[in-house]
């Protein structure tokens, strides 16, 4: 069935894309439910919704563009916080927990990998699901592609990763406030928080994001420096490839993604005076970012998530038992504190955005940072930890 804006027309596509795209901003900075369910969820049900009651196309040479421009601009950007030595630094025992929910995340994901042994595109499914679970959806759409999956199937386990997002998010902020949390784990921030409540200053999702003294230079070398980490990661996975090497070097080194996240946390750790000065990086990579997400939404097929369903079903519960078993079971017994259990499991299986996200809105200033660190560091390994995953399986 056609839809009442073609695929083809251009500019009303792209019209769309970006009005979708702030409007999911809007939602969790200025509304209630949409600080719940977050930026990410806003911008992919929204267009989902949209696409089938037939006003936008399932497809689109918008949709690619963005995939194939935008998305890649969009990584350096986000990154460019993403100092080795500040993490290690800073994180402090979030990095350990993060780790624990990671190992999590690829036990989860390794056993449904086995149960599903024979299953087609197996392999790539695993990929996607540990490279999104250790950091975040950006990692499996690079996973995706380097196993060659279709872009429904793509889009199918990117949308269910997503939604996982969201219940995630909703679950452990309803746990945070239960007798059983407050029982059996500590909770300084949650106490620090409930001292120091500030009544009518806006969502805590529009805090963060407050006006920032932004200038033209720094938003120019901002936009400029991830062109050219972009062009030279292009540059290196194309030569790679074209050596035909053997396919897990192929897969690690020749796809763009992997390359210019390698590339950008080298230049970030060595010249980290120089990224800290970019301005407006954060806040043009997350526009751009939810563009993404807005084609995920748009690219879904409802059809095809059906028919991929239970793998990908059982891939999340599996995931999900893993991480935040592990995560329970280490705490409890390491005596870590509940905030950075929530922090660590939302870096993990959401990325960094989402760790800042959700210790934004439960006030727990003090792991904003880090959450954003060792989420990042997530971004920073998800890709190869996924694709040494699938490759037991393919």
């Amino acid at each position: 069935m056609t839809s009442l804006i073609s695929g083809d027309n251009t500019w009303l596509m792209w019209m769309m894309i970006a009005l979708l795209a702030a409007f999911s901003i809007w939602g969790e900075q200025k509304t209630k439910w949409g600080a719940k369910l977050g930026s990410a969820i806003l911008a992919i049900f929204g267009t989902m919704i949209l696409v089938n009651i037939r006003l936008l196309p399932s497809s689109s040479p918008a949709y690619s563009a963005v995939s194939t421009y935008i998305l890649p601009l969009s990584i350096p950007l986000l990154l460019f916080q993403c100092d080795l030595r500040r993490i290690i630094k800073e994180s402090g025992r979030l990095f350990i927990v993060f780790h624990v929910a990671s190992l999590g995340t690829i036990v989860g994901a390794c056993a449904a990998g086995f149960i599903f042994r024979n299953e087609p595109n197996i392999g790539g499914i695993v990929a996607m699901e540990v490279g999104a679970h250790v950091g975040g959806t950006v990692n499996l759409v690079a996973c995706g592609n380097t196993f060659g999956l279709d872009q429904a199937y793509i889009s199918a386990v990117a949308v269910a990763a997503n939604l996982l997002v969201a219940f995630l998010m909703l679950g452990l902020g309803a746990m945070s406030d239960t007798k059983w949390a407050r029982r059996n784990f500590t909770h300084p921030h949650i106490d620090a928080f409930e001292a120091s409540i500030v009544e009518g200053a806006g969502s805590v999702s529009e805090q963060y994001w407050k006006p920032k003294n932004i200038s033209l230079l720094s938003l120019a070398l901002a936009i400029a420096t991830t062109f050219v980490i972009c062009g030279i990661g292009y540059m290196i996975a194309s030569f790679i490839t074209s050596l035909n090497p053997p396919m897990i070097i192929g897969q690690l080194f020749g796809s763009i993604y992997l390359i210019i996240c390698t590339i950008t946390i080298i230049l970030v750790t060595l010249f980290p005076n120089f990224f800290k000065k970019l301005e407006g990086a954060e806040e043009v990579g997350t526009f751009m970012i939810m563009m993404y997400f807005v084609t995920i939404g748009g690219a879904a097929d409802l059809r095809q998530l059906l028919s991929v369903g239970v793998i990908i079903l059982c891939s999340i519960v599996f995931v999900t038992i893993g991480n935040l078993g592990f995560l329970f079971g280490f705490g409890k017994l390491f005596k870590w504190n509940w905030e950075e259990l929530c922090n660590a499991s939302c870096a993990s299986i959401g990325g960094p955005t989402t760790a800042a996200a959700f210790s934004i809105n439960k006030g727990w200033n003090a792991l904003i940072v880090p959450g954003i660190l060792v989420g990042l560091w997530g971004y920073s390994i998800g890709n190869y930890l996924g694709i040494m995953a699938g490759n037991f399986f393919s």
